[in-house]
């Protein structure tokens, strides 16, 4: 058996799906922003400490360099080694202030013959960097730019990883040779991850190579993804670039993302069991509702053609004694059967107003539709209720432009709908005022417009709602001045939509006008 979901709720699923995605799209938006603002906000912050950690590299190695340049001024000062002994004074002098700086070298013709200290570094003296393919190729550079060149870390003939800051010694404008300071790499870098203040950082050194490629030449590797500052480092000959991240891993937006998520589902559970009750709760009174309406129209429909069978009847049998058929009556007798069939033909209207009212809420009423002459109509009507206006001292004023103008309805039930309009126009008009009856034509829903307007008091705001309901009046009351069973109105909408016209309404203190729109022939 194939099940099928009901139209409300259905509606309800489509429009918390919808919900759903909008709400995704906002929580993605929103995530996405929150992160982008936390991954620039934790940038700013790495980039004011890789400045801190650049400033303290920088001055180490300015300070190794320095020892260097000041070495090749004293050699150029003395025009060579010619004293070495004095030079190995002017070197421990200048080291003994250092921790980082593992030896001074000075290599005329590119071949290290003096080392200070000696201890430790006795593999260098003697080393001929032309036969090193691994630095010559540094060495050649700094000739062909006669400027000193930083390299490393390599690893050292003596043991160790270091850097080489190598810088030429030119001789009245030729090149004699060069000097070398090498630095621990392991002690001079490895502060960076001694120093308290930066254990909480992940720091990296790299440089770029001749043919594009990133070598990293200090450091742990970076965590893709995460936060990061960078910033260069200019040394002779070499640019460094200092990269830094948190040794933490930056809160993600997973969590915060499926919190919202949470939430979401939560509300929408919340606002789907809510709104599914009430739709529950409707469709049980809308049930209910048609339940109790298939009730009372039985019930109607029933008693009415129960009270019509003998209504006629009797009728029938008033008639023959109105007509003499047991010859002629007393005048008083002649008054009582007149009043008597008068009350049962207005019973019998009644009952037909009911069963005409069964039938169109059933979808059975049958019409004759036809093209008709709407003057003679409306003539019609408004002659049969000459003598209802003047009993309540009323007078019609009529207004037709159109005399030609032809209407498609079913002749018996327009004319229905107009003895509705008008009795209810007499019924509620003070003595002495008048009921217009006008016609227009509307062109741009090429229809005839039938206006009944009475002078009354018009239709309290409160009921103006429920106007064409069955069984309502304005004044329901067991004083109400004008009697009814409140299904005229409600009728006369049927007829009206099922000819396939439109009724509405305009009321005001000053009157209420009734309006037709019938489709032109």
């Amino acid at each position: 058996m194939r099940m099928t979901v009901p139209t409300a709720y259905r509606g309800l699923l489509i429009t918390l799906v919808l919900a759903f995605l909008l709400a995704s799209l906002l929580i993605e938006l929103l995530v996405r922003e929150s992160a982008r603002l936390e991954h620039e906000r934790s940038e700013h912050a790495l980039l004011s400490r890789a400045a801190d950690v650049r400033s303290s590299l920088e001055t180490r190695l300015h300070d190794g360099i320095y020892l260097s340049r000041g070495l090749v001024s004293y050699l150029q000062s003395q025009e060579g080694m010619n004293d070495p002994q004095r030079i190995r004074q002017w070197m421990g002098s200048m080291l003994a202030d250092t921790d980082y700086v593992r030896n001074i070298g000075v290599a005329p013709d590119n071949r290290i013959e003096l080392i200070y200290p000696l201890a430790g570094n006795e593999a260098a003296l003697g080393f001929d960097y032309a036969r090193s393919p691994e630095q010559w190729g540094d060495v050649l550079r700094m000739m062909e730019r006669r400027e000193a060149v930083l390299a490393g870390p390599l690893q050292l003939v003596q043991g160790g990883t270091g850097l080489i800051y190598r810088a030429p010694v030119y001789m009245e404008g030729s090149y004699w040779g060069l000097v070398s300071t090498v630095m621990d790499a392991d002690v001079l870098l490895g502060v960076m991850q001694e120093e308290p203040r930066w254990r909480d950082l992940r720091l990296q050194l790299q440089t770029r190579q001749a043919d594009g490629q990133i070598r990293v030449i200090w450091g742990p590797a970076l965590r893709e993804g995460q936060p990061s500052a960078r910033l260069d480092i200019e040394l002779p000959g070499v640019v460094w670039q200092l990269v830094v991240q948190n040794q933490t891993l930056a809160a993600g937006a997973g969590g915060s993302r499926w919190l919202l998520y949470g939430g979401l589902i939560v509300v929408l559970a919340l606002l789907g069991y809510t709104r599914g009750n009430t739709i529950r709760q409707q469709r049980e009174r809308e049930a209910a509702r048609r339940e109790n309406e298939r009730i009372k129209n039985e019930f109607v429909s029933t008693v009415s053609h129960e009270l019509r069978t003998p209504l006629t009847s009797i009728l029938g049998t008033l008639g023959l004694l109105d007509g003499g058929a047991l010859g002629t009556l007393p005048a008083n007798g002649q008054q009582l059967v007149a009043v008597a069939r008068r009350n049962g033909e207005h019973l019998l209207r009644l009952i037909n107003d009911l069963l005409d009212i069964d039938k169109i809420a059933a979808g059975q009423l049958r019409l004759t539709m036809q093209t008709e002459l709407l003057e003679n109509l409306l003539q019609a009507a408004l002659h049969e209720h000459q003598g209802y206006a003047a009993q309540r001292q009323v007078h019609y004023r009529y207004h037709n432009p159109y005399p030609q103008a032809q209407i498609v309805a079913d002749a018996t039930r327009f004319k229905q709908v107009m003895d509705n309009l008008l009795s209810n126009a007499v019924k509620f008009s003070p003595q002495g005022s008048e009921v217009s009856v006008s016609v227009t034509l509307d062109e741009r829903a090429n229809c005839w417009c039938i206006s009944v307007v009475d002078q009354g008091e018009g239709i309290p705001a409160a009921f103006q709602s429920r106007v064409f309901d069955r069984f309502t009046q304005a004044d329901s009351s067991s004083q109400r001045r004008s009697g009814g069973t409140g299904l005229g109105l409600a009728i006369s909408r049927g007829l009206v939509e099922q000819m396939g016209g439109q009724i509405g309404f305009v009321s005001s203190a000053a009157g209420t006008r009734f309006y037709l729109l019938m489709p032109r022939g």
